[in-house]
């Protein structure tokens, strides 16, 4: 991986740089509304937005008790947590604006990646294709497998996600 000519330097640089994301935290007041028998709870919300599209939201909470009586460290806490889940959550969305980029050749609008005509009727992807070959050797049985085998070049994108879901599931 070091050998500055290995295929890996690429994918590595094109994940160097600086991201503008940014993050909303605010008091969750839906959680503390619908656990108000909860005494002493505190929840916070995060939202992790980059160029003004909302990635992700995260949700973090945390109870003052007699166990748990330090006021900054139940704070802290549950503002951490929120924090962290935000940002975890966002990670899945980014990779997907990243796959979609890569597989266009350019960046993606957020409204595109829910467009049902362009799925239903797209070729299916070479990392689509790639998985479900896996997943039909591991999970399905011999007859099923050569029938989907023979047919893989054709399936569209809606048609390889629906088997992966099928057979992921196994």
């Amino acid at each position: 991986m070091q050998n500055k000519e290995h295929p890996i330097r690429d994918i590595i640089k094109k994940c160097v740089g600086t991201y503008n994301i940014v993050a909303v935290v605010e008091e969750d007041t839906q959680t503390l509304d619908a656990m108000k028998q909860t005494t002493g709870l505190i929840s916070f919300l995060c939202t992790i937005t980059k160029n003004n599209n909302v990635l992700a939201q995260g949700r973090g909470s945390a109870i003052l008790s007699p166990t748990n009586r330090f006021i900054n460290r139940a704070v802290y806490s549950a503002f951490n947590s929120a924090l962290a889940d935000g940002f975890i959550r966002s990670t899945k969305v980014l990779d997907t604006f990243r796959t979609n980029a890569e597989e266009s050749g350019a960046g993606v609008a957020l409204g595109e990646a829910y467009q049902a005509d362009s799925v239903e009727s797209t070729p299916a992807t070479l990392r689509q294709l790639e998985y479900l070959k896996q997943l039909l050797q591991v999970n399905a049985d011999e007859e099923v497998r050569d029938k989907w085998m023979s047919n893989l070049d054709t399936l569209t994108k809606f048609e390889a996600s629906e088997l992966i879901q099928q057979y992921a599931a196994k």
